[in-house]
């Protein structure tokens, strides 16, 4: 279940840009942990620490090999922008299969969405919580730290879609 009507919003922005290419995509923000052994198997191939990674949205070409992951961000007006530690480590141990897709003004008539490949070339700050890759024992969101950034950098680097 989705949180709040922007974050709402901006995964059915992202669905929609997503089927508009051609693209199958399955939510899998809230069961991650079931993906299946074809995912899992994709995955571990481009990262070490299968069980650590996160994203919002598995998209899968016409002929249901996978395309990318997609990490979801909705804002309702301008403001910054914040990925929880195993987020920025999807980003990093998935490089160009891991993207970043941000709903912007998710509060008007016409919200946008912005579509980052790579997000790891924007210029993220840790905030807080534990040393990064550091294994806690808990997958509880407010013991990760936080990696912040600016929405003008997101729409340096992205390409706006919607």
């Amino acid at each position: 279940m989705i949180a709040n009507k922007v974050e709402r919003i901006a995964m059915a922005l992202a669905v929609e840009y997503e089927q508009a290419q051609g693209r199958q995509v399955t939510d899998v923000s809230n069961n991650w942990g079931n993906l299946g052994s074809e995912v899992r198997d994709w995955l571990a191939g481009r990262h070490k620490d299968v069980n650590r990674l996160t994203c919002d949205l598995v998209s899968r070409h016409p002929d249901g090999s996978l395309a990318r992951l997609i990490e979801v961000k909705g804002r309702g007006g301008p403001t910054s922008l914040s990925i929880l530690d195993r987020q920025h480590s999807a980003m990093l141990g998935c490089g160009e299969d891991w993207w970043l897709y941000v709903a912007l003004e998710c509060r008007t008539p016409k919200p946008g969405l912005v579509v980052v490949n790579q997000p790891a070339r924007l210029p993220w700050h840790r905030l807080d919580g534990d040393t990064p890759g550091t294994q806690h024992g808990s997958s509880r969101v407010q013991d990760e730290g936080h990696w912040h950034m600016g929405q003008a950098d997101v729409l340096a680097l992205g390409k706006v879609v919607a």
